[in-house]
């Protein structure tokens, strides 16, 4: 046999090779100075080394750590990691340590709660490190799981067999329950009125622990409360109820700084007084700035109507600079609506009506030049208690609007038009796992704009343009650049949306959630009709949820159908996108 000079070389890295990763698997590793780590990666943090090393600036016993004492700490340190079996040997003033093998859970079994909490939905469990966390987190689950179906006071006990690696959860079920009482004495420099505007539940329902949890999360939110929570006791008629908060100071001054591709660094500033009175009245003022918008607004919610707790009366204005590519216009704006927010069919409903003095000034672009005028505007919105549930999370549930605007002729407009918008967006947890394993999204929108003699140009000059549609970027085709779907300059007058998304959940590291995006839309210049040309986007993107906020990234290639010499001016090409704070 033969043997070249750079195979001998070959072999002998490889060798070397070999022999280094031996010596170094075989490494010692001295925990403390008389205690080595023969097996095993376990590395102690500064509190944990006191407690088996001990201090040389400790006082008394926590000096020195006798060794049989540092041996049962090590031992619940590697239980703690899921080596339930480590072994130890002593040879006079120095003890040598074995991790064992890591001991993952085989099978997770529920005792008890049949038909109610299904062992199978359960991900990252099997296979994964049999670890005191793993139990509890087996227990929080089913525990969330019972009490969600109206059981109030389930007792869970879980257990994990070494032998069988096998965690068994046996469950004592209890009553299922409806609530008889709720306190809200906890907040009493709160109307009971008010605190009801943000229940999701009521007194004869079967009780459930996220309806709780989301009442607590509404009021944190509109700063009602600065921290707050129920206790539950269970009695043989029901479920008892009372509400602990700590309401604070009710003028809150936050912001916001975020950045997408599209709007490049935009900064949210806003000043809210969220308890003008017993009713939590409240108004608020914001502030929007980035190279494409800026703007002041301020709205409020009174509950000063003399005939009723239920409706507000909400005063509101706007004024800012908005510049796109195609288009550049100055506004102000100042209306009053009646309004009024309320639960119904596990879903929340916030409607609001009213007038809206107006003004307009086009700097660039297709739109009037100066106009002042009068119109109605109004909203209705809508999503159920899954979907504010998972709002940060983004896993399920759905959310749906309606917007309308009108402007009639004589009143400081030149033409009548009407504005409908429509939004829907549902979100799937496929297999109802926990955590979800994937996540299935899609977006519907559609929006028509209704005016008098549209067959010119020069009529749609007399609509202002936000009244007009513009379509591409990230709010709907996001393989096109922002706004780069403008008719030449006069927007559209029809549109219609659909998106769609599939999300991958915790089965990367760092919690990167990788999904894939498709869009397809159709426009129209006329009303209520849409032309033949289809408009699609298709492409991938990545999530990460980090503790500051939301990251996105996408590439979509955007793609023309049917296309005509209208359409030919928009390119179909790459378009990436990255945003912080925003999603689908």
């Amino acid at each position: 046999m033969r043997c070249n000079h750079s195979s001998l070389y070959l072999f002998v890295c490889v060798t070397f090779g070999c022999l280094l990763l031996i010596s170094c698997s075989h490494h010692n590793y001295y925990l403390c100075d008389d205690i080595v780590l023969k097996e095993g990666t376990l590395r102690l943090t500064q509190n944990e080394k006191i407690i088996v090393c001990g201090s040389s600036k400790g006082q008394g016993n926590w000096r020195s750590i006798p060794l049989p004492q540092a041996q049962y700490q090590l031992t619940v340190l590697f239980q703690k990691n899921g080596y339930l079996n480590p072994r130890f040997e002593r040879d006079q003033d120095q003890l040598s340590v074995w991790s064992g093998p890591q001991t993952e859970t085989a099978l997770l079994i529920v005792e008890g709660a049949d038909g109610l909490v299904d062992s199978t939905k359960k991900r990252k469990i099997e296979d994964f490190a049999l670890t005191p966390d793993k139990l509890n987190e087996v227990q929080s689950w089913i525990d969330t799981e019972l009490r969600s179906q109206g059981y109030a006071c389930p007792v869970i006990q879980v257990e994990a067999q070494e032998w069988d690696k096998k965690i068994v959860a046996k469950v004592q079920l209890g009553f299922k329950q409806k609530i008889k009482e709720i306190d809200s004495s906890g907040l009493a420099d709160v109307d009971l009125a008010a605190i009801e505007r943000y229940q999701t539940f009521k007194v004869g329902e079967y009780y459930d622990v996220r309806k709780t949890q989301l009442t607590i999360s509404r009021m944190l939110a509109d700063g009602v409360i600065q921290n707050g929570y129920f206790t539950v006791a269970c009695h043989e008629d029901g479920v008892s109820l009372k509400l602990f908060g700590d309401a604070g100071p009710p003028k809150l001054l936050s912001f916001e700084v975020g950045a997408s591709t599209e709007e490049l660094p935009f900064l949210n500033l806003n000043f809210k007084n969220t308890r003008i009175d017993r009713m939590a009245s409240s108004y608020n003022l914001g502030l929007h700035a980035s190279p494409r918008l800026q703007n002041i607004t301020g709205s409020s919610e009174l509950y000063i109507l003399p005939w009723t707790k239920k409706f507000y009366a909400g005063p509101r204005f706007k004024t800012g600079r908005t510049s796109e590519k195609n288009y550049e216009f100055l506004e102000a704006k100042a209306g009053a609506d009646i309004g009024r927010v309320w639960d119904f069919w596990q879903i929340r409903w916030k409607g609001r009506l009213g007038p809206t003095l107006n003004y307009i000034k086009t700097a660039q672009g297709i739109g009037p030049d100066d106009v002042s005028y009068f119109s109605w505007e109004g909203s209705l919105s809508a999503n159920n208690h899954d979907y504010e549930t998972s709002l940060r999370t983004q896993y399920e549930g759905w959310d749906a609007s309606f917007d309308y605007r009108a402007q009639r002729k004589g009143l400081g407009s030149e033409v009548n038009v009407n504005r409908y918008d429509l939004n829907y967006k549902k979100l799937w947890n496929i297999g109802n796992f926990a955590p979800p394993l994937f996540v299935l999204g899609i977006r519907l929108e559609l929006n028509l704009v209704d005016t008098e003699d549209i067959a010119t140009g020069n009529s749609k000059a007399v609509v202002p343009i936000d009244y007009r549609i513009f379509w591409g970027g990230a709010d709907n085709l996001r393989g096109f650049s922002r706004k780069s779907l403008n008719n030449g300059d006069l927007g559209y007058l029809t549109a219609a949306y659909a998106g769609f998304e599939l999300r991958l959940i915790e089965q990367i590291p760092w919690k990167l959630e990788p999904f894939l995006l498709y869009d397809l839309a159709k426009l129209g210049v006329n009303r209520y009709a849409v032309e033949d040309s289809l408009f699609t986007s298709a492409g991938l993107g990545l999530r990460w949820i980090s503790p500051f906020g939301t990251l996105r990234g996408s590439a979509a290639k955007g793609r023309i159908y049917k296309g005509t010499v209208a359409t030919d001016a928009y390119p179909q090409e790459w378009v990436y996108f990255f945003s912080f704070g925003q999603e689908f």
